[in-house]
């Protein structure tokens, strides 16, 4: 495979055993063929075909080796590519949630938090490579709609008015009017825009009930919650995890979904955000 390295050509040896470069003592090979995995003019590897039946391969066979060969280095490519790409889109996603998390300095590492605690429930509940995706991406771009929101509003150090209140629950909506610009993001709108919904169907924006609400935004709404009830603001001090605990257990099926309250009662809190 060395020599297939070094000049980027494909190979056939039909008689391994009469050729120079073999090792005794190395595993039986009779026939072999390798074809370059060539990315323009660089070789990042090949593909061999061996048999230690003695064969006798054609050029016919080296070609279609060869073919398969330029299709697979394309698509290891593509796929190293992808990976780079989606790292570079997942950090400035990062950077986009810690952006505007910064405009609310009582609300530090409360995007990373829920984000934790959201897929540690979402592997309790058994959910697909798939779906964690999109609870990843939604949970970090849970509040981007307060993007919306004016500073004397979401920095206020007092109890919110009943407007002021109205205007901080529009944070939904202005979430998805953001996010329904980017392809990408189609699929997470649910978990944005409804993680306030509420099981009983008293929540916002939509009123949504039970299996209306999209598992993702029912899975954040309870991450969210408890967070929210377990950190310091400035209006309040945190309740200490067991409080928060009990008050999940009172308002499940009615505020949150049981299902996922009774996962989230599973999983180790401290261990989740490791």
């Amino acid at each position: 495979m060395g020599c297939i390295m070094d000049s980027g050509k494909g190979e056939i040896i039909n008689n391994v055993l009469s050729d120079s470069r073999y090792i005794k003592g190395s595993a039986k090979i009779s026939s072999m063929m390798c074809a370059p995995l060539k990315i323009k003019d660089r070789v990042i590897g090949a593909i061999c075909v061996i048999s230690a039946k003695s064969l006798n391969y054609t050029a016919e066979d080296l070609k279609i080796l060869s073919a398969l060969a330029l299709q697979s280095a394309a698509a290891i490519e593509n796929a190293r590519l992808y990976d780079s790409l989606k790292d570079t889109f997942l950090t400035a996603v990062y950077t986009l949630a810690e952006t505007i998390e910064q405009r609310d300095p009582y609300t530090g590492g409360h995007t990373k938090r829920v984000t934790q605690y959201s897929l540690a429930i979402g592997g309790e509940l058994g959910l697909s490579g798939e779906d964690l995706e999109r609870l990843k991406f939604a949970a970090i771009l849970h509040d981007v709609g307060k993007i919306g929101i004016k500073d004397n509003i979401l920095q206020k150090d007092s109890d919110l008015t009943r407007e002021e209140f109205n205007l901080i629950k529009k944070h939904t909506v202005y979430g998805q009017k953001v996010l329904k610009h980017v392809k990408y993001f189609k699929d997470i709108i649910p978990g944005v825009l409804h993680h306030h919904e509420r099981f009983d169907g008293k929540g916002y924006p939509d009123g949504l009930r039970g299996e209306e609400i999209d598992i993702i935004a029912r899975i954040i709404a309870v991450a969210d919650s408890y967070d929210a009830m377990t950190t310091d603001r400035p209006y309040r001090k945190g309740i200490c995890h067991e409080v928060a605990i009990e008050e999940l257990k009172r308002c499940s099926g009615s505020q949150w979904d049981g299902d996922v309250v009774e996962a989230f009662l599973k999983i180790d809190v401290l261990k989740a955000l490791e």
